[in-house]
């Protein structure tokens, strides 16, 4: 079992070819992009006959990391930076949520959007999160504009959007706005090889617990080689006061606070939210980030090796992680579950950044 790093092209999502990267790392992480890198060594003869001009080329190819045959992460080539004299050549890579902030949730992508009637989604978070997507993806050329991703079914729900399009919603704010609302849902894009080796996205939406592991920090034979404890009150909030549209008297302000499980002081927080205009939608945000942010955060991470009785292809992001802990200092020496949020890797390792569950 190793890594692998392919080579594939953006246009048809194909043309798979090995490239023999010196370095890489990448990642993904629950709701965000997570960027990758590698580096080459060009001056090497056989390094430079399959990593050339056209099979490093910028946003039209992209790099997949493998392990045992499963891709772990995909990123588009956005940036190169080659030393003539050493020959070394390093690639910067952006993953699937990167190109959500150049896509929008309109009706027509062009003059006169501003005019149409608003799109309008019901159902669950997730599935207008899909729909806003779908919708980013729904434009001519559409060769251009389509992206092979693997979709859930939709699910039923109370919620309706609107998006207008004099707002020009980025689909990234769309997203950021579903997933930070109450109930909102968590999301993945976990990339795949088709059955012909094509690459391919499965999104996965809503409630992802999905997934547990177990390690023992407290045996000799452990699979981890490095643990750290992480934890934050910098962005405490206790009360959250959301504003929405308009100005001046008539801006519409929504306030939600929780003080009911803390002893520490009252902490505020005023934040805007300009491009919401219904007042329940406002208080189901501002009532999302005070139940965020109303605790310090306790997180830990653990650095695994990428050959242990877990292989990096089998994480899912929300799975939960019980690790058994001694001489940690803000955590309770013994067993305890936290939440797979994120994890990044390279060559000889893999960190998993977890949350404390409940926290």
């Amino acid at each position: 079992m190793a890594w692998k790093v392919f080579s594939v092209s953006t246009s048809a999502w194909g043309d798979r070819i090995e490239v023999p990267a010196d370095t890489f790392s990448g990642g993904r992480q629950l709701n965000a992009t997570s960027p990758g890198a590698a580096t080459f060594l060009t001056k090497n003869a056989k390094v430079r006959e399959v990593v050339t001009p056209v099979t490093m080329a910028k946003l039209r190819r992209a790099l997949v990391v493998e392990w045992n045959r499963t891709p772990v992460y995909a990123g588009l080539i956005v940036d190169t930076d080659r030393d003539v004299f050493t020959g070394v050549l390093e690639v910067q890579l952006a993953d699937l949520w990167w190109i959500w902030k150049s896509r929008h949730v309109l009706p027509m992508h062009g003059a006169g959007v501003e005019k149409l009637p608003p799109l309008v989604f019901t159902g669950h978070l997730a599935t207008i999160a899909k729909k806003a997507i779908q919708e980013g993806m729904d434009a001519a050329p559409l060769a251009r504009y389509d992206l092979p991703i693997v979709w859930e079914d939709d699910l039923p729900g109370p919620y309706t959007r609107e998006y207008y399009g004099y707002k020009f919603p980025s689909v990234a704010d769309a997203l950021d706005e579903l997933i930070k609302t109450d109930g909102g849902p968590d999301i993945d894009f976990p990339p795949q090889w088709t059955p012909d080796y094509k690459l391919q996205w499965a999104m996965r939406s809503g409630n992802l617990v999905s997934g547990y592991w177990e390690w023992d920090a407290t045996t000799k034979k452990t699979d981890i080689i490095g643990i750290k404890e992480k934890g934050s009150g910098a962005n405490v909030a206790n009360k959250v006061i959301g504003t929405g549209e308009g100005s001046g008297e008539d801006i519409l302000v929504k306030a939600e606070e929780s003080f009911a499980t803390s002893d520490f002081p009252a902490l505020e927080r005023v934040v805007s939210y300009s491009g919401i205009s219904n007042r329940d939608q406002l208080a189901a945000r501002a009532r999302a980030d005070v139940e965020a942010q109303n605790e310090p955060t306790q997180q830990l991470s653990l650095s695994i090796r990428p050959d242990g009785v877990v292989a990096p292809s089998e994480l899912l992001l929300g799975g939960t992680v019980r690790v058994n802990l001694k001489d940690a200092f803000y955590v309770p020496n013994g067993w305890s579950d936290w939440r797979l949020l994120g994890f990044t890797f390279s060559e000889d390792s893999v960190d998993l950044q977890l949350q404390q569950q409940g926290g």
